[in-house]
């Protein structure tokens, strides 16, 4: 049983996904849902733009609120959830946040690449796989079932 249960959130459809099957697996299992968001940090090379490195911040700053507000406005009522913004790197704040957390399950999404392209291009699933100590969920992009 699946008590403590963090859900990875990006707004990419797939981590919708991933929010709509945590709510279920907490529905049943009486569970605490915890929603996570990471802003990345801003590129110095913002600036060969014509961005400051401030503006751009802030922009990935309400990017990751945006992305809490929507999710948390989807969680119904008799689930009990809270939510995490943190800033950085995804994957590791969301291993960091598990060890700390005491979680018993993460849920995220998949974008559903090929081995090969995450073997050279990377991904936060791929990392989360191999420094987590809990059970991970991976959702795939799919039709949503609502």
């Amino acid at each position: 049983m699946f008590l403590n249960i963090l859900v990875a959130l990006d707004g990419s459809p797939s981590s919708k996904r991933a929010l709509e099957h945590a709510i279920e697996l907490a529905r049943a299992g009486n569970s605490k849902l915890t929603l996570i968001t990471v802003a990345p940090y801003a590129s110095s090379l913002v600036t060969l733009a014509g961005v400051t490195s401030e503006a751009m911040q802030r922009e990935l700053d309400e990017w990751a609120d945006g992305i809490l507000r929507e999710s948390e406005d989807a969680v119904p009522s008799d689930v009990i959830a809270h939510r995490l913004r943190r800033a950085g790197v995804a994957g590791r704040e969301i291993v960091d946040e598990l060890d700390r957390g005491g979680y018993d399950l993460l849920v995220l999404g998949t974008r559903g690449r090929g081995r090969a392209q995450e073997g050279l291009l990377g991904s936060v699933n791929g990392y989360v796989h191999f420094h987590s100590k809990v059970p991970i969920l991976s959702v795939p992009d799919g039709p949503s079932k609502r």
